[in-house]
């Protein structure tokens, strides 16, 4: 059987479940966005909604291009050019719309500091703010969410895509990162949209899906950063199947062969154009600013190891990498001093109780060798099933794969949240076993019935 014969048992469904089913799966994502514990990272992001006065409001431009000899305001700088632009524009947006003038936005977040220095120090965001930031991070989470229903529908299997997206929406990891107003719930609607242009770019290689392409792609990288690592894979699989194509086709001309590498070139330029578009900062300078981001963030990677303890080998990251992608690990806050928090804790138990905090099919080490076997056996049977384009295939594996092979090997700690690229994929594989069962059991179910009646 295969993923498409799985398929046809759900052809009978109207479409409209279809529009239900992701309502239910949005309302889901957002009904637990106000008691999801706090991070300190959400006061930060909060924080460069600032920059959304000084252009938007102020139209002060000069306010956050990037300068290398150095800024007003050092820590703006900093924050500008490590972190996306979405969130923080969201937030700035939405602080305006609530009547917040800029300088009453809290301070970001001192991790030097405990939590009551903090408080006492005007870092915490106004509960009301706070709540509005997360609402729409999670609005951003539901439509990633949905993209990935539609990605998967249009080009596996509609039962594959239920599933799938149940299991990514219930993931404790997808909704506590996802929820917060920091910029995970961007980096999967980027990621996302990303994966759903590439489909439709192979299944039809129109010059304005190649446009779509680099619109996506430029979204995704101003979202978050490692998202280029997602944006190279996807070239490099769209890149790399179209010319083998090219080549096995008896007929194919010096103009078609002309037309897809004009129209990948098309694609880069408009991914650069919509990213810098979308970042101010870098307009200054922006091949200074591209070496010193990367400086800034080695930098930064290498203080959080200072603090908080690294991976000291290739064994230990793996170890890493089953943990929080196959056994579920839940983290809501990377630094140990936050156990010692009354507040922490409280938010914690508030929130496991409610009912919101989702559910994994890891939890244990029983359950991460199940995840893991689901995972493998997943990916075993859709690289194999002929009845999927061979293009999907190629895409979704070298995405997947990519993403997987790069977080475990540039990973350098044990946060959560970094491995959070790695999760659509593992649901996915999981979501093609899981139908694959199901299949095979409604179907032995079916002939017992008729064998009975027979």
């Amino acid at each position: 059987m295969s993923l498409r014969e799985t398929a046809r048992s759900f052809a009978k469904i109207p479409n409209w479940i279809d529009v239900v089913w992701l309502v239910a799966l949005a309302l889901y994502a957002l009904a637990g966005a106000a008691i999801v514990p706090f991070h300190g990272d959400e006061s930060t992001q909060i924080f460069m909604g600032r920059d959304y006065y000084y252009l938007f409001q102020n139209g002060d431009i000069a306010k956050v291009l990037y300068d290398s000899d150095g800024s007003d305001s050092p820590i703006e700088q900093h924050l500008r050019i490590v972190n996306g632009t979405i969130a923080k524009t969201i937030h700035g947006w939405l602080a305006a719309l609530s009547g917040f003038a800029a300088e009453e936005i809290n301070k970001p977040w001192e991790w030097e500091y405990d939590y009551a220095g903090n408080l006492a120090s005007g870092r915490m965001p106004d509960t009301g703010l706070l709540r509005t930031a997360r609402l729409a991070s999670s609005a951003q989470l539901a439509l990633a969410i949905g993209v990935f229903f539609v990605c998967l529908r249009q080009s596996v299997s509609r039962p594959v895509a239920y599933v799938a997206s149940l299991i990514l929406t219930l993931h404790p990891t997808v909704l506590i990162n996802g929820r917060r107003a920091m910029m995970e719930g961007s980096h999967m609607l980027g990621m996302m949209l990303v994966l759903l242009a590439a489909v439709w770019l192979l299944r039809e290689r129109q010059w304005q899906r190649y446009i779509l392409l680099g619109i996506c792609c430029g979204f995704a990288i101003a979202a978050k950063h490692p998202n280029a690592f997602v944006v190279a894979l996807v070239f490099l699989a769209c890149g790399g199947w179209i010319w083998s194509e090219l080549r096995r086709a008896a007929d194919t001309s010096r103009d078609a062969i002309v037309r897809a590498v004009v129209g990948l070139l098309s694609a880069g330029v408009v991914t650069v154009v919509v990213f810098l578009l979308m970042n101010p900062a870098w307009w200054r300078a922006p091949l200074q600013t591209a070496s010193d981001v990367l400086s800034e963030r080695m930098e930064l990677l290498e203080r959080q190891i200072e603090r908080n303890g690294g991976y000291d080998s290739g064994i230990d990251k793996a170890v890493g990498f089953w943990q929080h992608v196959f056994a579920g690990e839940i983290q809501y806050y990377e630094d140990t001093r936050w156990a010692a928090y009354a507040e922490i804790e409280a938010q914690i138990v508030e929130y496991e109780a409610s009912g919101w905090a989702g559910a994994r099919i890891g939890g244990s080490a029983a359950g991460g060798l199940v995840s893991l076997a689901l995972t493998v056996a997943g990916i075993w049977i859709f690289a194999r099933d002929r009845e999927i384009r061979a293009d999907v295939r190629w895409l979704i594996l070298v995405w997947g794969g990519g993403v997987a092979l790069i977080t475990l090997v540039v990973t350098p700690l044990s946060w959560t949240r970094y491995y959070l690229p790695v999760l659509p994929f593992a649901q996915f594989a999981m979501a093609v076993t899981l139908a694959r069962v199901a299949q095979i059991v409604w179907s032995r179910l079916g002939a017992g019935v008729n064998n009975k009646h027979g």
